[in-house]
C-alpha cells in the first residue's frame, strides 16, 4: 500500500478534480506536462536544458502519479524503462555530476538525494510495475547508491551545516521510509529535529531561494514520516519554516510578462543572495503549509495559500524542468492532495502584516501600500545572528527599488556558479552600495564588503546592525550601519534610507574613518531586455527611464562642508539575471550590459563624507515636471508636478527634517528615533 498517496485520497482527489475549478485546472496542467515530457523513451527528452540529475524527481513523480490516477499504458512502458534503465547506472552516477570534483563515492551530494527521491517515489505509487525479483533489485540500488550515501554524509561536523542537510536528509529518510527500514527512523526524526534549528525565527540566514529549497526538502520528509506514522507529527516542528511566510509574502512585489518568455505573467520577488527575480515558493511547500499548519499557525496558513493563488494563476509557466532544484519553482502531486483542505487565503492587510516590515535575515520591505503598490523598496540591511549562512552577496546596505511594476535599481540575482559572471554577480561593486578606496599613502588601495557568516551551533556575531526601523503616515525611515562589513579602517558605514511613499526617497550616507578614503557609492540599474534609457545631466545627476517608469536620481550633495567638492559618474557593464540554470548559455542567464552600474565617486579622500541622494518616482510622461530643488544650502526639495505639495529634507546638526510641504508637516529624523512634531 502506497505511504505518498493513501486510498482514502484517490477517490476524494477525483471528485475534488471535478468540482474545484483550481484542482481541476492544476491537474490538467500537470497532465500535459507529464505527456510532454514523456513523448520520447528516456529520462531525458529532445527539447531539454538539464542533466538527468536536475529533473528526475519531478520527472520521474509526475509521471508515476499521473499513471496512478489514468493507468495510461504508454506511461507505463516509460516509467518501467526509465527506472530499469538508472538502475543500471554504476554508483558513481547516481552520486552526482562531474562537477562535484568526486573521488570517493561514499558521501552522496544533492543530486544523490534527488536521484532516489524521484526512485522511491514510483516504487511507492506504482509497485505493480515490477515483479517482486524487481523490485527488490531497485530495492537494493536504493539502498546502496542513495539511503547509504545519503547517511554518510553526516559523518561530518555540525558547524557545516546548511540547506545541504535539509537535502540529504530528505532522501535518506524518504528512502528508508519507502524501504521499510524502521532501524533508521530514530536517527532521521533526530535529525529532523537538529536540523530545524538552522531556520531564524521569521527568515531563513541564507537567501529566499534556499529557504525555498531547504524546505521543499523538510516538508517534503514532514509529510512522508507523518503518512508513514501519524504519531510522529507531534515529534516533528513545521513551525520553523512556517514562521518564514510572511518573509516570503512580503519578498513578493508582482506578477507581469517577462521579455523573453511570451504573453504570460511571471513573478518578480525582492531578491536579495542567490534567488531568481521571478522566484516564488514551491506549490508544494505553501500548499502543505496552507493545509498542515491551518490550525497551529492560520495567519501564516493563509498567507500561504494566498501567495500560491496569487503566483499559480497560470499553472503552465515555463521552464517546467527547473522545480526540484528550486531554480524555478512549480508544483508536484502533493499540491493536488492537499489542496482541498487548505485554508482560505488571507492577504497581507487581512492578515495585519506592516507595510515596513525586517526580519532577522536582514531583509526589510517597505511599500505605500499592500494591494496593487506604486513603490516597493527592498533593503538587505542589519540582521541578527544568523543560523546558517550560505548563497548570500557581498549586498550589505544594498537595495532594490521599483516603481509601477519595473524594477529600476536592482540586485544582480542568481546564476550558474561555473560562469565568469558569477563572482562578478556577487561582488560588492554590483550591487547599491559602496567600495573604498585608499590613498596612495594608505596600505591598502580598495576596500570590498566581508562574507557575512552564520551558525546556529557556533553563533557569530553581525557585521550589519539595524539602528532605526519606524514609519508614521506614509513617511518611513530605515538606518543600517555596516562599517564592520569592510572592518578597519572604516569606523561608520551608515545609511539612512527616507521614504515618502509612492513619490520620494531621501537617503543619507555618513561615512568615517580613521584614514582618507574616496566613497565609490555603486548603483545597478536594470537593463535586461534593453529597455532601459537614460539621460546624465550632471555628474551629480541621473533621469532613469524604464518602460512606463522613470526616476530623477540626484546626489544633491557629495559633502555638507564642500558643496563644489568634485563629483564623477563611472559608468560599466554588469549582469542582471532571471534565474539558475546549472549550464552555461541558457536561457534566464543575464548577459553582459544586462545591467549598468553607474558609480558616484568622490574624488577627494577624506575621513569624513556626508552624501544625500534625493529620487522622484513618477510615469515617464511626468518625470519631466519633477524638479529636486535646493531650498538652502541644508534642505532639498523634490518638487512635485503642480508646484505644490512633495517633500522636503533638512539637514540639521543631530537631526534630520522631513517635511511634507502640502500640510506643513515636520517629521523628526534622529538617530534612533522618528516622531512627528506638532
Amino acid at each position: 500500500m502506497s505511504i505518498l498517496f493513501k486510498g482514502d485520497e484517490f477517490v476524494q482527489l477525483k471528485r475534488c478534480i471535478e468540482d474545484n475549478l483550481q484542482a481541476k485546472k492544476l491537474w490538467n496542467s500537470l497532465e500535459r506536462r507529464v505527456e510532454k515530457n514523456t513523448q520520447k523513451p528516456g529520462l531525458i527528452q529532445p527539447a531539454d536544458t538539464q542533466d538527468w540529475w536536475h529533473l528526475i524527481w519531478e520527472r520521474l513523480s509526475d509521471a508515476a502519479f499521473v499513471y496512478k490516477m489514468t493507468k495510461q499504458s504508454t506511461l507505463k512502458t516509460w516509467l518501467y524503462e526509465v527506472v530499469m534503465e538508472i538502475c543500471a547506472k554504476p554508483k558513481i552516477e547516481w552520486i552526482g555530476p562531474p562537477f562535484r570534483n568526486i573521488k570517493e563515492p561514499t558521501g552522496g551530494v544533492l543530486e544523490t538525494a534527488h536521484v532516489g527521491l524521484g526512485m522511491a517515489t514510483v516504487l511507492d505509487l506504482v509497485p505493480e510495475l515490477f515483479s517482486k525479483e524487481e523490485i527488490n533489485y531497485i530495492k537494493d540500488n536504493l539502498k546502496e547508491k542513495c539511503q547509504i550515501p545519503c547517511k554518510n554524509f553526516f559523518n561530518k561536523e555540525i558547524e557545516n551545516s546548511c540547506n545541504w542537510d535539509m537535502v540529504l536528509l530528505n532522501g535518506y529518510g524518504t528512502v528508508s521510509v519507502i524501504l521499510g527500514d524502521e532501524s533508521e527512523f530514530e536517527k532521521i526524526v533526530n535529525l529532523y529535529r537538529e536540523k530545524s534549528k538552522l531556520y531564524n525565527e521569521d527568515s531563513y540566514g541564507e537567501c529566499l531561494q534556499y529557504w525555498n529549497y531547504a524546505t521543499m526538502h523538510l516538508s517534503h520528509l514532514y509529510e512522508v514520516l507523518v503518512r508513514f506514522d501519524r504519531s510522529l507529527k507531534d515529534k516533528l516542528d513545521m513551525s520553523c519554516y512556517t514562521a518564514s511566510i510572511p518573509w516570503a509574502v512580503a519578498s513578493f512585489m508582482y506578477m507581469k510578462p517577462l521579455t523573453g518568455f511570451g504573453v504570460k505573467s511571471y513573478p518578480r520577488s525582492i531578491n536579495f543572495g542567490d534567488t531568481a527575480a521571478v522566484f516564488r515558493p514551491s506549490g508544494d511547500v505553501l500548499i502543505h503549509i496552507a493545509n498542515r499548519a491551518r490550525e497551529s499557525h492560520p495567519i501564516e496558513a493563509g498567507l500561504a495559500k494566498w501567495l500560491f493563488d496569487e503566483t499559480y494563476q497560470d499553472t503552465d509557466l515555463k521552464p517546467t524542468e527547473l522545480a526540484s532544484f528550486g531554480f524555478f519553482n512549480t508544483f508536484q502531486f502533493f499540491t493536488l492532495l492537499m489542496l482541498e483542505d487548505s485554508i482560505k487565503p488571507l492577504n497581507p492587510v487581512e492578515a495585519g502584516l506592516p507595510k515596513t516590515i525586517a526580519f532577522e535575515t536582514g531583509t526589510i520591505m517597505v511599500r505605500d501600500q499592500w494591494i496593487n503598490p506604486k513603490t516597493i523598496l527592498g533593503i538587505q540591511g542589519g540582521y541578527k545572528k544568523l543560523n546558517v549562512t550560505a548563497h548570500r552577496h557581498e549586498d550589505q546596505n544594498s537595495f532594490i527599488l521599483s516603481h509601477l511594476n519595473e524594477r529600476l535599481l536592482v540586485d544582480p540575482g542568481h546564476c550558474c556558479y561555473r560562469l565568469e559572471a558569477q563572482p562578478k554577480s556577487t561582488s560588492t561593486n554590483s550591487h547599491n552600495t559602496w567600495t573604498f578606496e585608499f590613498d596612495e599613502e594608505a596600505p591598502f588601495n580598495w576596500l570590498k564588503q566581508k562574507e557575512v557568516k552564520g551558525n546556529v551551533f557556533n553563533p557569530i556575531e553581525p557585521l550589519n546592525h539595524l539602528k532605526l526601523i519606524k514609519d508614521i503616515d506614509q513617511v518611513s525611515v530605515i538606518t543600517s550601519e555596516a562599517s564592520s562589513v569592510y572592518g578597519d579602517p572604516i569606523i561608520k558605514a551608515e545609511r539612512t534610507w527616507i521614504t515618502a511613499m509612492p513619490n520620494t526617497l531621501f537617503i543619507v550616507d555618513r561615512i568615517v574613518s580613521k584614514v582618507p578614503v574616496k566613497v565609490h557609492s555603486h548603483f545597478l540599474l536594470n537593463n535586461r531586455d534593453n529597455q532601459l534609457s537614460f539621460n546624465k545631466a550632471s555628474n551629480t545627476k541621473l533621469v532613469v527611464r524604464r518602460n512606463d517608469a522613470a526616476m530623477k536620481f540626484f546626489q544633491v550633495t557629495p559633502d555638507l562642508e564642500d558643496n563644489n567638492e568634485e563629483v564623477q559618474i563611472i559608468t560599466k557593464n554588469s549582469y542582471v539575471h532571471d534565474y539558475y540554470h546549472p549550464k552555461p548559455n541558457q536561457k534566464g542567464q543575464g548577459k553582459e550590459g544586462s545591467g549598468l552600474v553607474y558609480t558616484f565617486s568622490n574624488i577627494k579622500p577624506k575621513k569624513e563624507h556626508f552624501i544625500v541622494y534625493a529620487t522622484a518616482l513618477d510615469s515617464t510622461e511626468k518625470i519631466t515636471q519633477w524638479h529636486v530643488r535646493n531650498l538652502d544650502n541644508n534642505e532639498f526639495y523634490v518638487e512635485p508636478p503642480a508646484g505644490e505639495g512633495g517633500y522636503s529634507l533638512k539637514i540639521m546638526e543631530n537631526q534630520l527634517q522631513l517635511e511634507d510641504k502640502s500640510n506643513k508637516q515636520i517629521y523628526k529624523i534622529t538617530k534612533d528615533n522618528l516622531e512627528k512634531l506638532v
